[in-house]
């Protein structure tokens, strides 16, 4: 296995974050990354205190949807993208020492408590009833249907990718998708605490499909690392997005998995990409056979996915939402939210990748950036 370490993405040990200098002065990123460069010392130092004070005000420009609010949200994201990284990356990196640092977990607490009230207000009048949310049958039918409802730009995104996409333009697109493809597995890793034998189980079983069914390199995280070498590109350090939904979509797996309260939601968030993505790795399929490759044989990753996940998401619902339901009837709402803000995320990448591509301006637009949809 040694010799095949030219496959294994290992993680940086400097934060995921942009060169000092690059970060506008006194943004949040700027000053998030002066902290996680410096050193571990109480007293802490005042920049720490300026930090969460940035983030907070960044954060009231951005939720009240003042003017520029998108790059108060662009700051925030791409900065708490940095701090999971910091939980989630390479043991004697430098953002590993402060993670029980009081500035750092200030730093979270605030971002997490107020971006997610924010999304939940969005999704609010998705949510059902909770005595509704109770029964299995409703919880069932619920995830099926709005795992299935394709809205105009969905559909116009993944008829893109299809039929129309150039070679570099999906080879954008795998390369932008990797982040979270190579972090799929922390989040399903997260999910694993203990909360009943059935749903530990079912979990195990697709850790299990995610690690190669015991074939090392037949691991998801190495056959996409191939996708990548197919179209001679690789993952830059910090990821290429300039909007700040890809990072907010990325960053609500471990905003939810990293919080012990949030565990059911967690849960219905990761059912929604088995359930969704199948007609989207499908449409990358199409795309890559349309220009000239065996996706069996060249995109594994995204051939095997368009196949497996057509089981692995009622298999989930199987085995992991409805015993849980059936368990604790309360927890039904929880994975139903943790499901409908998986939606808005998958749904506000759509509408970035959309204008992306110019599908918002007549198609006219060529396509500048791509981003991670999961």
């Amino acid at each position: 296995m040694i010799d095949d370490l030219v496959l294994q993405r290992i993680p940086p040990r400097d934060p995921v974050l942009r060169a000092p200098g690059d970060a506008p002065p006194g943004s949040v990123e700027d000053l998030l990354g002066r902290c996680l460069r410096g050193p571990v010392a109480p007293p802490e130092r005042p920049e720490q205190h300026t930090l969460v004070d940035a983030l907070d005000t960044a954060l009231d420009r951005a939720l009240a949807a003042d003017p520029g609010s998108d790059a108060a949200l662009l700051d925030i994201h791409r900065s708490a993208y940095a701090i999971y990284e910091a939980l989630l990356g390479h043991p004697l990196g430098a953002g590993a020492r402060h993670e029980r640092s009081g500035w750092f977990n200030a730093f979270r607490s605030s971002y997490e408590q107020r971006t997610l009230a924010a999304d939940c207000a969005e999704i609010a009048d998705r949510l059902p009833a909770p005595d509704e949310a109770t029964r299995l049958d409703f919880v069932r039918d619920w995830f099926l249907a709005e795992a299935k409802h394709r809205n105009e730009v969905d559909q116009q995104v993944e008829d893109f990718l299809a039929e129309r996409a150039t070679l570099d333009q999906l080879a954008r697109f795998i390369q932008a998708d990797g982040y979270l493809n190579y972090r799929f597995f922390d989040a399903l890793v997260l999910a694993q605490p203990h909360f009943m034998e059935v749903v530990k189980h079912e979990i195990s079983k697709h850790m299990w499909d995610e690690c190669g069914e015991g074939d090392g390199m037949a691991a998801h995280t190495l056959q996409f690392t191939r996708s990548l070498q197919r179209l001679g590109l690789e993952l830059p350090a910090v990821p290429p997005w300039e909007d700040w939904r890809p990072y907010a979509g990325h960053n609500l797996y471990f905003l939810l998995a990293c919080n012990r309260r949030h565990y059911f939601k967690a849960l219905g968030s990761l059912a929604m990409p088995e359930l969704f993505d199948v007609d989207r790795d499908a449409a990358v399929v199409r795309g890559l056979e349309r220009h000239g490759f065996d996706a069996p044989r060249d995109f594994e990753f995204f051939y095997n996915h368009m196949e497996g996940d057509a089981e692995h998401g009622p298999e989930w619902l199987e085995g992991v939402v409805l015993p849980i339901v059936a368990a604790e009837p309360d927890a039904g709402l929880e994975l139903i939210t943790g499901g409908a803000l998986r939606m808005l995320a998958m749904r506000r990448y759509n509408e970035y990748l959309a204008r992306s591509i110019g599908l918002t301006d007549d198609d006219t637009e060529s396509a500048s950036a791509l981003g991670a949809h999961r």
